[in-house]
C-alpha cells in the first residue's frame, strides 16, 4: 500500500506572493481582497480578513511578497466558497463556509463544491 503524505503550501514565516488590488506600502497589514483570488489590499480597521504584512511597496496589478504567520493549505471545498469567508470543518475532512462550528481557516480563493480552495489557518 502506497503511503501518502501532506505538507501545507506555505508554512509560518514563509513569504507568499499575492496579487495587489489596491496599492500597498511596505510594512502595511494586508487582508484578502474581495475582487481576486490570492490577492490582497491594505487591511481595514478591525479586519477579520488579515493575511500578513506587505514586504515592499506595490501598485495595483503588481505582485507582492507578504510575510505570513500561519500555514496556507489547499483543502477540498464542501459547497461553494467565496474568498474572504471564514471556514469550518466539513464532512470527510473538507471545509465549508462557517455555519455552526469554529472558524479555523480564512479562504484566500473562491471554489466550487468538490474543488480545492486555498485557505490560511486562523
Amino acid at each position: 500500500m502506497a503511503v501518502k503524505s501532506y505538507l501545507p503550501m506555505f508554512r509560518p514565516g514563509d513569504t507568499v506572493t499575492f496579487g495587489v488590488t489596491t496599492a500597498v506600502t511596505a510594512g502595511q497589514a494586508v487582508e484578502v481582497s474581495a475582487t481576486a483570488d490570492m490577492s490582497v489590499a491594505p487591511a481595514a480597521a478591525a479586519s477579520a480578513k488579515y493575511v500578513g504584512v506587505a514586504g515592499h511597496d506595490a501598485a495595483v496589478g503588481d505582485k507582492l511578497t507578504v510575510e505570513v504567520g500561519k500555514p496556507i493549505h489547499e483543502l477540498k471545498a464542501v459547497g461553494a466558497i467565496t474568498r474572504g469567508q471564514k471556514l469550518e470543518a466539513a464532512a470527510a475532512g473538507g471545509v465549508r463556509t462557517l455555519a455552526a462550528g469554529a472558524a479555523i481557516f480564512l479562504a484566500l480563493s473562491s471554489a466550487t463544491d468538490g474543488t480545492l480552495v486555498r485557505a490560511i489557518q486562523l
